[in-house]
């Protein structure tokens, strides 16, 4: 997640509207998050929305932004294993594999490049946006061209322009640039 606010913000004057920002950015991907420890989309999404209530009623014990992330983060992975737990996972290896902290740190690391590349993405024009999104979907450039009532060339062209825009505004994100480029090739 690009944090495009800080820890002042959530706590300033007006926190309830700076938490709910922090929420509705944040969220998507602690859902996402929570899907890769669980099959049930909505026990995920209560997991996630469980957690940042957690964080709420413990704000004051947070200095930093990443110390709050990596608390919902903790908190949500540990609601997800109870929950694997209570139903008993089958499979001894994928159970073993969820439980170690590489997983944790690698599902956490993936949904926060992913999360950069999202807010890297809305920044693009609409169409260079739309045809990135359809690209990522796993769409051809002649699918793409058909729904969006264009010619391929132009999705080429357009597909390209956005490619070199997301690669010079994400240089400093290497792993990020990765993701666009496996999406864009």
């Amino acid at each position: 997640m690009n944090s495009s606010f800080s820890l002042a913000d959530i706590q300033k004057k007006d926190e309830i509207n700076a938490f709910k920002h922090f929420f509705e950015s944040f969220y998507p991907s602690v859902c996402v998050f929570a899907r890769k420890y669980l099959r049930d989309e909505a026990i995920a999404k209560d997991f996630a929305h469980e957690s940042f209530i957690e964080y709420w009623k413990k704000k004051e014990n947070f200095t930093d932004i990443k110390a709050i992330k990596g608390f919902i983060y903790t908190v949500t992975k540990n609601k997800c294993l109870n929950e694997l737990k209570l139903h008993r996972v089958s499979g001894n290896s994928a159970k073993e594999e969820i439980l170690t902290d590489e997983y944790f740190y690698d599902l956490i690391f993936e949904e926060e490049t992913y999360a950069i590349v999202h807010h890297s993405v809305n920044t693009l024009a609409p169409q260079s946006r739309k045809i990135v999104w359809l690209s990522m979907e796993g769409k051809k450039n002649q699918e793409i061209a058909e729904q969006l009532t264009i010619s391929v060339n132009t999705v080429k062209t357009l597909k390209k322009n956005a490619y070199k825009a997301l690669r010079n505004q994400l240089k400093d994100q290497i792993f990020a640039v990765a993701v666009i480029t496996q999406f864009l090739n």
